[in-house]
């Protein structure tokens, strides 16, 4: 099968197919049969969006959680195996049930399941699903009931995008092809579950918008994706990230029913991503909480309150708002750490804001997260930063 990405001579049938291949980040290629042109594509999936259907509330279910989601992302399904990159031992194609269990009784009630599209897929179709894969979805949900926590499913990469790299064929932002997988994808999701009670499940469309996603082609993405899972699921409760890598709300969506916006607690930058490999504008020093003047570029130092601040009028509307990722690296000193996080959990507790740290088990985590700082206590084989669990217990 061909990895170059080529689009290959449309087969002649009754309707135009149009058969391309789809390179994925490890090099895995998919073909993906479609029977809709361009102009068929954006006239209807876009038309139907601009409609204003979405906000019909006589065909959908206004729902809002009752209380503050509070929890983890759990990585079980996060990235598909590459080439080239280290084994993870978090992402091993599957969750656990001993996480939900554990998150139970620590008093948490939140799991947003951050996934990667390609663990999910077989063969040569972005739409033919690994019933499986999709059996350990359902593991998942099925122990957050048991366990009273809330499952949120994520395309953290979805066909077409991921913030993470830039190896997708066909561009989300822009493609009719990654758009009709997309809300396939979405539309297979809605009807697997549909039934699930909203207290159980959620959706979040995908994450963190940038490049080809993000600007104006945002919001047309958002109301193509969640008009898909309304298809099929008229009731389901829809997390939508912020535009620009979740950095600004979306204000046209405001009162559309069974819809929240999340956005990211990943500031001051200088401090959350401080030792980074991949980040090489923060001082070689490490930081402290408050900063110290002058630490860091103006960017680097922005603050969580004017993070909120971009989510303020949202909050004043009556929308369901959320931090969806949040947390710091193992090499910023503890005390740091823990002193920053407490400002920010004090800040989005007064606001009503829930949040999930990213991650349980990873460096940003309160397990195995590699930290040399501080000593930590045996939890079922791995490394438990108790210090931090107990300061998450308060908020």
């Amino acid at each position: 099968m061909p990895l170059n990405g080529q689009t290959k001579q449309p087969q002649q049938t009754h309707s135009p197919i149009i058969v391309q291949t789809w390179r994925g980040g490890g090099g895995d290629s998919f073909s993906f049969r479609s029977s809709l042109t361009r102009k068929h594509f954006l006239g209807g999936a876009f038309a139907v969006a601009a409609a204003g259907g979405l906000h019909a509330k006589e065909n959908v279910q206004d729902w809002t959680p009752s209380n503050r989601w509070r929890g983890f992302n759990l990585l079980g399904m996060f990235r598909c195996p590459t080439t080239g990159l280290k084994p993870d031992p978090r992402v091993d194609g599957h969750f656990v049930e001993w996480e939900f269990q554990a998150l139970h009784d620590w008093g948490f009630n939140f799991a947003r399941l951050p996934l990667d599209y390609r663990i999910l897929v077989s063969g040569d179709s972005w739409t033919n699903l690994n019933e499986q894969k999709m059996k350990s979805l359902d593991d998942a949900i099925g122990w957050g009931r048991k366990y009273g926590i809330h499952v949120q499913i994520a395309l953290h990469r979805i066909p077409g995008y991921c913030i993470l790299d830039q190896t997708e064929a066909f561009p989300l932002g822009t493609s009719p092809v990654a758009q009709k997988a997309a809300c396939e994808m979405w539309a297979a999701f809605a009807k697997r579950w549909k039934g699930v009670p909203n207290d159980v499940l959620s959706f979040n469309l995908f994450n963190e918008p940038e490049r080809h996603t993000a600007g104006a082609n945002y919001l047309p993405l958002c109301r193509m994706l969640i008009e898909a899972i309304r298809k099929e699921d008229g009731a389901r409760f829809i997390m939508v990230d912020g535009n620009n890598c979740a950095s600004k709300p979306v204000p046209e969506l405001y009162g559309t029913p069974s819809v929240g916006q999340a956005f990211r607690g990943y500031t001051p930058h200088v401090i959350t991503h401080y030792g980074l490999d991949y980040v090489r504008s923060i001082p070689k020093t490490p930081p402290t909480w408050p900063l110290a003047p002058g630490y860091g570029t103006p960017f680097g130092r922005r603050s969580p309150e004017e993070t909120v601040a971009q989510y303020q009028g949202a909050i004043d509307a009556g929308e369901f708002c959320m931090v969806g990722e949040f947390g710091c690296s193992n090499a910023a000193p503890h005390a740091t750490v823990l002193a920053w996080m407490e400002h920010c959990l004090k800040l989005w507790k007064a606001r009503g804001l829930g949040w999930a740290l990213w991650n349980l088990r990873g460096r940003f985590g309160i397990m195995d997260s590699g930290r040399t700082d501080i000593a930590y206590e045996d939890f079922r084989g791995h490394k438990l930063d108790r210090k931090m669990l107990e300061l998450l217990r308060q908020y």
